[in-house]
């Protein structure tokens, strides 16, 4: 038996494009999803420990334990606390998880302003 050695051509290489990308202002999602236009509003409730209030908010929203105990505090003192503004798809995830572990949310767009 005898070895064949084969000799194998260089790839071809493309010269490389630049593409520039033109962003206006206001892209299509922030028209479509308000921008950070949407508010989470925790309300306070009777049902729910305040421990576990300020655990979801730190699990589901990623609020630090500080952020998650002030704004429960808030809902507490004052019945009402904003957990935060988000874009469209972000506050939909949150206000659904927050609402499927029993808490007390809405979501209400609002001015950039």
């Amino acid at each position: 038996t005898s070895l064949a050695s084969t000799v194998i051509d260089r790839p071809a290489t493309e010269e490389k494009k630049t593409i520039e990308i033109l962003k206006d202002d206001q892209t299509e999602d922030e028209q479509k999803y308000g921008g950070e236009g949407w508010e989470i509003r925790l309300w306070n409730d009777p049902f729910n420990k305040r421990e576990f209030v300020a655990r979801c908010l730190s699990t589901i929203c990623g609020k630090s334990d500080t952020e998650s105990y002030q704004i429960m505090m808030q809902a507490h003192n004052n019945g009402m606390g904003v957990i935060g503004r988000y874009n469209l798809e972000i506050a939909e995830l949150y206000h659904n998880s927050l609402k499927e572990n029993g808490l007390t949310v809405d979501m209400v767009q609002v001015d950039d302003e």
